[in-house]
């Protein structure tokens, strides 16, 4: 059972490029026990996080393999290399699945290639050390020396360690509701988090099936993602703006910092998006918060007013989310090429509508250099009324949380 769904959410993947997360939690059903929902997460999340290293050893024993056969085969080698379970128990699960999904002639295919794969190592023998790093860690060899020049050795490796850790369950305590304490104290399964003021980290499984969250209490927020708002710190009865606002969590955070008081214009490029904007306000008992549907590279000319304090929160690479959604390190590099001016053109429309004196944050969940420090040192290189006040990039190592940059900046 467990094993007949992870393979179908990862063949969907390695099929058509589904968003893994939609297609996990849709198969993750209500009445699963908790085991089994974790279990299931385990093996899709951690073999799609090692496909790279999964791959380079099963070319030593299959060179041509359908995509079907493949998505066995590489769970097989995950749960040998990184669960530990008993080489029968692996061989004669998958073999089963490979019968039941594809007849017995996969079946054989399937329990040969396993069995031999499981005699060996891993062996990098030949290799680079960058070469090695980037397989060990199924990282692309391009990222790996992205970060190894941004960062250096060191860091890079605790960066790429990091997101092949399975990442903490946090959310964010809605302050409009209820307190920290005071949600810890209705359900002890919550407990206080590392980062943010904010933030508590859940220890009973999926914190959007909790009362709390149904009644607004609390939201699914990763606590680097938190201090963003707080950063930004908006005046009590201030004008806000919010520039790429979906699914809504900086927003609702925006609201409760002030206290429902004041007014923010949220925007996002897609009206599905918009609703469930909508949605996140209602749940959340947001009151002070106008959504519109619009592309926010337009603003400045769509718009005849100015605000006091404006969030850029904007697209990226998510460079910093690797543990959280791990297809997006097989995206082409090219990718980053593409978003580098779209960002650029947000904050210069961020700029038009800024009011003298006003601050604005602009951040990003990734921890490519070019999206975040030079992309600022260019806007305000452009612009020289525009002050840094304070920049944080957190790294995913640190508190076990995704990976920010984010800037906060005055116009003078």
């Amino acid at each position: 059972m467990e094993q007949k769904i992870a393979y179908e959410v990862l063949l969907a993947y390695f099929k058509d490029g589904s968003y893994l997360n939609i297609t996990l939690n849709k198969a993750l059903k209500a009445d699963m026990d908790r085991h089994m929902k974790n279990r299931i997460t385990r093996i899709v999340y951690g073999t799609l996080q090692n496909a790279l290293l999964l791959e380079f050893h099963l070319k030593k024993f299959v060179k041509k393999v359908k995509v079907s056969e493949k998505t066995i085969l590489l769970m097989g080698l995950y749960e040998h290399f990184f669960m530990k379970r008993p080489d029968y128990a692996i061989v004669d699960e998958l073999v089963t699945l490979a019968r039941q999904e594809k007849g017995a002639r996969t079946a054989s295919f399937i329990n040969a290639v396993l069995r031999h794969a499981f005699l060996e190592e891993i062996n990098f023998e030949g290799l680079s050390e960058d070469e090695v790093l980037a397989l060990r860690t199924s990282h692309p060899l391009w990222l790996v020396k992205m970060f190894k020049k941004q960062y250096g050795q060191d860091v890079t490796i605790q960066i790429l360690e990091a997101d092949n850790a399975i990442p903490l369950r946090s959310g964010r305590v809605n302050t409009l509701v209820i307190s920290r304490d005071e949600l810890i104290k209705e359900d002890p399964r919550f407990k206080r988090g590392f980062l943010s003021e904010d933030g508590v980290l859940f220890e009973g499984g999926n914190i959007a099936s909790t009362d709390a969250f149904k009644e607004g209490k609390v939201t699914v927020q990763d606590e680097s993602s938190q201090l963003v708002a707080r950063l930004l710190s908006p005046e009590k009865g201030s004008e806000v703006l919010d520039m790429c606002g979906a699914p809504g969590s900086k927003t609702t955070h925006l609201a409760a910092l002030m206290e429902n008081t004041g007014h923010i214009d949220v925007y996002d490029l897609y009206a599905h998006k918009e609703q469930l904007i909508q949605s996140n306000l209602k749940r959340l008992h947001v009151t002070n918060v106008t959504t519109h549907t619009a592309d926010s590279t337009k603003l400045a000319k769509m718009l005849q007013k100015q605000y006091d304090a404006i969030l850029l929160d904007g697209p990226c690479s998510g460079l910093g989310v690797l543990a959280r959604k791990p297809e997006i390190k097989y995206h082409d590099s090219s990718v980053m090429d593409e978003i580098i001016p779209i960002q650029a053109n947000l904050l210069e429309n961020a700029y038009y509508l800024l009011k003298n004196g006003g601050k604005m944050v602009y951040s990003t969940c990734t921890l490519n250099k070019k999206e975040n420090e030079k992309q600022i040192e260019r806007f305000i290189c452009h612009h020289e009324d525009m002050e840094r006040i304070e920049e944080h990039t957190i790294l995913p190592y640190q508190y076990h949380s995704d990976g920010f940059y984010m800037c906060l900046m005055r116009k003078k």
